[in-house]
Parts: structure tokens; sequence; C-alpha cells
């Protein structure tokens, strides 16, 4: 009999342990949002069991929140389906914060703008038409639709104010067809630009994504030939190769000055205040002989050409020889000087 009374009391002992599990009681209720399944405790810690062992208090307080948020579940409404029990959670009383920003409305196109305008709204078509040549139902869309136009558009009148009748209508209209899907083509791909904010040219087709400029592929060549374990000390020349600015080279770290003597520092600094101060230009002596000789050269160009036009003679004068007479004064230029005959 006492065995069966220890056991009794075992299994009382441990009923009540695990309703005091369930139970949880508190100071200060906890706040707690089912619809986001959050518990907000407001309570103090106590300061003695947190310095006696800080984990194992920690981890019975979080069991006893969740333990709460356990108890306000099973307090919903339950249902059945398929051997299941769920539960449907309220709406949630806290916005929680987003990694990334809500997405922005995606622009209208200008399709839409006009129907916005005009009160247009889009109706849905119907799969099939009752065509009344051909006497049969006709899908809207698809190879039957294309098969079907062929059937009933067999023949083609030719129009009567058409400037050649031997002219392919069919042909025609297969490339006025063309035309259309390119020009709906060409619309879509301009709204999309627009909607991604990308700048298309009016005229001939922007560049390609993967193409670069010429500087770029310069300068992938230039981190190319420094890339090596000898930072293209060792990297061979091609001809007629353009020598870069190793300031232009990305990622090149800036040489620097080796490390000089007080005395070395001194007259690089004296050399760069003389250079700053002697403002005069260099005198070249060479360059200076030589233009003195050129010019005295000129010179006597200048004087032998005159010598032979006087050895010429003649009444040959130079252009600024020639006056105009003055008025009233009777002189004639070129005649001899003396008084008139008398008769």
């Amino acid at each position: 009999m006492e065995d069966i009374y220890e056991v009794l009391n075992k299994k009382a002992a441990l009923d009540e342990a695990a309703q005091q599990s369930v139970s949880v009681t508190k100071i200060l209720e906890p706040e707690i949002d089912l619809g986001t399944l959050l518990s907000f405790d407001s309570n103090d810690f106590d300061t003695k069991q947190l310095r006696l062992d800080q984990e194992a208090y920690l981890k019975s307080e979080t069991r006893n929140n969740v333990q709460l948020v356990l108890n306000k579940l099973f307090e919903l409404p339950m249902k059945n389906e398929d051997g299941y029990m769920y539960v449907d959670l309220p709406e949630p009383r806290y916005n929680l914060p987003r990694e990334k920003p809500l997405p922005k409305p995606k622009p209208l196109t200008k399709w839409q703008k006009f129907a916005i305008e005009k009160g247009i709204k889009k109706t849905p078509k119907p799969k099939a038409t009752w065509d009344e040549i051909l006497q049969k139902w006709i899908p809207t869309y698809g190879y039957k639709k294309a098969a079907a136009d062929k059937e009933k558009d067999w023949i083609l009148e030719v129009p009567g104010n058409a400037t050649d009748p031997n002219v392919d209508l069919f042909a025609q209209k297969r490339e006025a067809k063309k035309e259309r899907v390119a020009k709906n083509e060409y619309q879509r791909l301009r709204n999309i630009a627009a909607s991604r904010k990308i700048k298309v040219p009016s005229v001939g087709l922007p560049p390609l994504e993967g193409t670069l400029h010429s500087n770029q592929l310069k300068t992938a060549v230039d981190v190319a030939k420094i890339s090596t374990a000898s930072v293209g000390k060792f990297q061979p020349k091609i001809s007629k190769e353009v020598v870069s600015i190793k300031k232009n080279i990305p990622g090149l770290k800036k040489e620097k000055l080796p490390a000089k003597s007080m005395n070395e520092e001194k007259s690089s600094s004296l050399q760069i205040l003389e250079s700053i101060n002697n403002k005069k230009p260099k005198f070249n002596l060479e360059k200076a002989a030589n233009k003195a000789i050129h010019a005295e050269e000129i010179q006597r160009s200048r004087e032998k050409k005159e010598g032979n036009d006087k050895k010429k003679g003649g009444r040959s004068r130079s252009k600024g020889s020639f006056k105009r007479p003055t008025a009233n004064t009777g002189k004639r230029l070129g005649k001899q000087k003396g008084g008139r005959k008398r008769r």
C-alpha cells in the first residue's frame, strides 16, 4: 500500500510542478502583441539573482515571457483542418522596422496617363469571337487565329486608287504588320527607359552596356601592367606605346623621396630659391650669334639688290619718288628747268 501512496504523491507533485511551470505571475503584466509575437516586459531585474548566476536567471526570465505569449495564443479560437490545429493571429499593433525602404510605385506609361485622362477602362477581351464569314468560333490569339485570317483573306481586292495593279498586296500586308509590331516594341522599350530614367537619344542607338571608353581601356591596361610581382618594372613595352603618367593610374602609391642629409636638403632648397628669384631669361650665345649672322646676310642681300637697280639707269624711279604737281605753279615734272621761249 505504501508503494501505491508514494506513486500517487509523485504524480501529484509532477502535476503541481507542471501547473506551476505553465502559470507565470509577475508584478507588472507584460505587454504582448500577438500579431508580431512580441512581448515587452517592463519589470525590474532581481539584482541578487543576476549577480549569483546571470545566465540561469536570464534564461528563466526568457522562458517565463515566452510562456506568457503561448498562454495568450491558446486563448485564441482554434480551428481544426485535416487533423491540424491552427489559430488566426490578430492584426499587429507594432510596425517592425524594415531593412530596405518601401518600393516606390512605378511611373505610369504614356498610354496609362492617356487612359486616365480620357476615362478609358481596361475591359477583358473574350478568348474567342464568332466569325460571320467562316461561320465558326475563332480564338482571339494564337496560331489558329493566323490560320483563320489566311483562310478568310485568301483573295484581296485591288483598290481603285492603286498606281500599280501588279503590286503584291499580300506582301504589303505582311510588311505593314511587321512595322506595327516594331513600333509597339519601340514604344515598350521607351516606356521602360522612361520608368528607369534612362536617357535615350532621339537619333541613333545608345552605346552598349559592355563597351568601354578609350580612356577606361587605357587605365585598365596600365593597372594590368603594374599588377605583377615587380610592379611592372620588367613588363615588355609595345612599339609606339604612350607612357602613362603615374598619378593617373588608380591604386598606385606616391613614391616617397629618399632621406637626405641636412647639407643636401639645404642646397636643394637654395637652388629652388635661386630659380624663383632669378626671373631673367637665360642668354643663349649660340642662338644670338646665329640671329645676328642671319640679320647681316639679309642686309647684304638688300644692298646688293639696290646696287643692281642703280646700274640699270633710265628714268625708273622708286615708288615713293613720284610727286603730284601742286596747283597753279606751272611746273611739270620731268622737264628741264629754264624760261619760256619767245617768238
